[in-house]
């Protein structure tokens, strides 16, 4: 039997690729545009090159790409991509097809709420199966965004609305949008154009001053500072676990930088968390998780039925905090203990 030579191997591999996409279309390249809400993906530069490599052997964008119609926008475009615009620009490079008019995708009849679950969350899962870098305030940028640009049509958008959109709690989805409100926008856009890591951005939501938060994040961009070392120009006082004087009392598990348990707490929780280790005799370690309404309490504690396993490890005080005397009469009302004192001249039943 004759070997099939490199054009035929080419020509076959072509041809078994377009029987995975059934759907595509070829869509003129001027009339397409990335939604506005879909979420960034920032892939490396050695994911990029693999992109592009893939799209020269395919002859289109390396993988799925998502799109729908929309009503002709002032730049003349009518197709907006939901997920999958970083393969669309690897067909485009220079390296690639750059002088392609027509782009191969996927086009599906979507509603706006539809588009937000797959311009955001399952863009979210999609970033991740590629390794691609994801995080919390990626997340909520792109959160940010579809409300804001859904409310420009004549329906209105809240929170509630686009974490039922999402299909994720709304504790959950608010949670993620508060990391925002501490970042200055000059911040946010450094962030959401990737020139700023997201862990870098976690960080500085603790500098409260807005033009000193600024110099820093321009700072963190030039790629000479680490992690650890605009930590410690955020958090002055900042002092590095050290290990105990007393061999007798180590603890077999290292605790390491608990700055970085932290983060990755205020990650899966949605909450500001702080770790305490002290050498008390009852409590060697104390985690708090920070909330701010009973919803974000139970979106917490859904979370913490999913991760422990060991049910006797939570141990602890549930504390309320009021911040009048007026607050705190109402807390102490809501949660019954003020009660209306009995008549004891009133007939008993």
């Amino acid at each position: 039997m004759r070997h099939p030579d490199r054009f035929a191997n080419e020509q076959r591999r072509a041809t078994l690729s377009k029987l995975f996409a059934p759907l595509t279309n070829n869509i003129d390249r001027n009339t397409v545009r990335p939604a506005p809400f879909a979420l960034k993906a920032y892939p490396s530069e050695a994911q990029r090159n693999a992109l592009i490599d893939q799209a020269l052997e395919l002859g289109g964008p390396p993988g799925t790409v998502i799109a729908r119609e929309i009503p002709e926008d002032s730049a003349g475009c009518s197709v907006e991509v939901l997920s999958g615009w970083e393969r669309v620009e690897a067909y485009l490079h220079r390296d690639a097809f750059p002088r392609a008019t027509m782009v191969p995708m996927a086009m599906i009849s979507a509603s706006d709420a539809d588009a937000a679950f797959y311009a955001i969350e399952y863009a979210q899962e999609h970033h991740k199966a590629c390794g691609y870098e994801t995080s919390p305030l990626n997340y909520a940028i792109a959160a940010q965004e579809a409300i804001r640009h859904f409310n420009q049509s004549a329906s209105t958008w809240n929170i509630q609305e686009l974490a039922n959109a999402l299909g994720i709690a709304r504790p959950t989805l608010s949670n993620r949008i508060r990391l925002l409100k501490g970042l200055q926008p000059d911040v946010r856009d450094l962030l959401s154009s990737g020139r700023l890591k997201p862990e870098f951005a976690k960080i500085l939501l603790a500098e409260n001053n807005p033009k000193r938060q600024i110099q820093l994040a321009e700072r963190a961009t030039t790629g000479k500072l680490r992690t650890r070392d605009l930590y410690a120009l955020v958090h002055p006082n900042y002092v590095p676990p050290t290990q105990s004087k007393q061999p007798q009392k180590r603890s077999k598990v290292q605790l390491g930088d608990t700055s970085i348990m932290e983060r990755t707490l205020e990650e899966t929780y949605g909450s500001p968390s702080k770790i305490l280790v002290g050498n008390q005799a009852k409590t060697a370690g104390c985690i708090e998780l920070s909330f701010y309404s009973l919803s974000e309490l139970k979106g917490i504690l859904e979370k913490l039925d999913a991760n422990i396993k060991t049910d006797t490890l939570l141990q602890g005080e549930l504390s309320f905090k009021a911040l009048t005397p007026k607050k705190t009469n109402a807390l102490l009302d809501e949660l019954g203990a003020i009660r209306e004192p009995i008549d004891e001249n009133e007939d008993s039943f």
